[in-house]
């Protein structure tokens, strides 16, 4: 009988054994896995300060090397995403500066010179980013010289195709006194966006969002946005001479002391807009919805 306990414990460690190395192995495991991914962090850094360093370089083909190089980074490392962005959007900033004086004089017919390679390899990193991954950041292109910029989704406008890459992500972008004249902006999201004081004559805008867009002061002369979603969108003090704006959405824009002469506003919604003190001289306002619009002329309202 005394012997009992003892044959009883004899038996039970095997299954002691094997739960303490289960154990052990589980904790290695572990461990393993926390250093690889220190390791794996390790090189991230390793290359993003690489990569940073490059964009400094005399060469182009490293310029290029490097951008292209924190591309890959935003891929394999969504958390550092945000800090690519802001990497990337003040290259462009300081690469790209609007003159101290002013936007540049440019004649009507005159073709501004495109970015350069580098500047157009880095806007269009920061257009085809992965979406959802940005954190707080925002691109940051305020006072950038993006004249003849073109930003086109690679889907078709109205595509039931991966619909949420539908449109390139610029919302809440800030383009305040950027330099955009005859840029390109195709199937963009720019919900949001900042652009009070930019130029952004002869601009063409096609299926982009503009919704809640700030465009005060903007210059937007001969711009074409015909059916643009602009609703909400504040346009006061703009500069709005001979800019299509046919079937537009308007509603609850902020229109107050606009220049709007010579606009083709021909089928736009305008309900609940406000136009008060706007230029309306030769606009066109065929078949547009002025329901409960403040700031039109009775005679107008009579069309």
């Amino acid at each position: 009988m005394g012997g009992t306990p003892w044959l009883a414990l004899t038996a039970s460690l095997p299954g002691l054994v094997a739960l303490v190395a289960l154990v052990f192995t589980w904790v290695s495991v572990g461990q393993t896995g926390t250093e690889l991914r220190i390791a794996e962090q390790g090189q991230i850094t390793t290359r993003f300060n690489a990569a940073v360093s490059h964009l400094g370089s005399q060469s182009l083909d490293l310029r290029l090397g490097g951008i292209y190089a924190l591309e890959r980074i935003m891929q394999d490392s969504p958390r550092d995403q945000p800090r690519v962005v802001s990497v990337l959007s003040a290259y462009v900033r300081t690469h790209t500066p609007v003159p101290a004086g002013g936007f540049a004089e440019m004649s009507a017919l005159m073709a501004p010179p495109p970015p350069d390679t580098d500047v157009t390899a880095a806007t269009d990193v920061l257009a085809q980013r992965p979406l959802g991954k940005d954190g707080r950041a925002r691109v940051d292109w305020q006072r950038a010289d993006l004249r003849d910029m073109r930003l086109r989704s690679r889907f078709a406008p109205n595509t039931a195709d991966l619909p949420d890459q539908r449109y390139l992500p610029f919302s809440f972008a800030d383009l305040s006194n950027a330099d955009l004249r005859r840029s390109a902006f195709e199937g963009v999201d720019l919900h949001g966006a900042l652009c009070s004081g930019a130029n952004m004559a002869f601009t063409y805008f096609s299926d982009v969002n503009l919704q809640d867009v700030i465009m005060n002061s903007v210059d937007l002369s001969h711009a074409r946005l015909n059916e643009a979603n602009l609703r909400g969108a504040d346009l006061e003090n703009a500069i709005l001479v001979n800019t299509k704006l046919t079937r537009a959405d308007l509603s609850h824009a902020n229109l107050r002391n606009a220049d709007l002469e010579e606009a083709n506003l021909s089928g736009a919604n305008l309900h609940l807009a406000d136009l008060t003190g706007a230029d309306l001289t030769g606009v066109d306002l065929t078949g547009a919805n002025l329901d409960q619009a403040r700031g039109v002329p009775a005679a107008l309202l009579k069309r």
